[in-house]
């Protein structure tokens, strides 16, 4: 929108200054308003960044967020996955204890029945679905023999996508 040049900016300056001055380039003139050009050049270009964050339809994620909140819109958070962990022997409670697996941890946190327990990730996201295979308790369980994160039952989900943050927002004005 303000697609102001440094040199249209200083043309602009000096052209208000009386000709019976030196203008030319290195002048005391020129040297001190071609600064003063570039910062204005500057300030514009800043300004067209405030003009095209104050709107839905162009705001970055930042600026985007802070509309939905004059709305009452937040971005959905991201969602934990839950998974099945089967361990032998079947007899051994683990509920409350942490295991790895890669760079994941996963917590048990209910029972589902003998020796399977539904084991949530501690990273949200989609990073807690792609891991299934042995996993590690962090800390010494007596008994244990073996421990697997078998099948996903809750998929975990990333933070809502700008986009569909946006999508959310405009159709808000729909709304009664």
């Amino acid at each position: 929108m303000y697609d102001v040049t440094y040199n249209e900016i200083l043309e602009r300056m000096l052209s208000r200054v009386s000709d019976k001055f030196d203008k030319r380039e290195g002048s005391v003139i020129f040297d001190t308003h071609s600064p003063t050009a570039l910062e204005l050049q500057m300030l514009y270009m800043e300004l067209n960044t405030v003009l095209s964050e104050a709107y839905g339809d162009s705001a970055s994620r930042e600026y985007l967020i802070l509309r939905c909140k004059e709305r009452g819109i937040t971005p959905l958070p991201a969602t934990r996955a839950v998974l099945k962990g089967k361990f032998t022997p079947t007899s051994i409670d683990v509920t409350g204890n942490r295991f790895n697996i890669g760079t994941l941890n996963f917590v048990a946190t209910e029972k589902i029945a003998d020796g399977e327990y539904q084991m949530q990730c501690e990273t949200p996201g989609i990073v807690g679905n792609q891991q299934m295979g042995t996993m590690i308790p962090i800390d010494y369980i007596e008994g244990l023999e073996t421990a697997e994160l078998t099948e996903i039952l809750i998929p975990g989900e990333d933070e809502e996508e700008t986009e569909d943050l946006r999508t959310r927002y405009f159709d808000s004005f729909n709304e009664r």
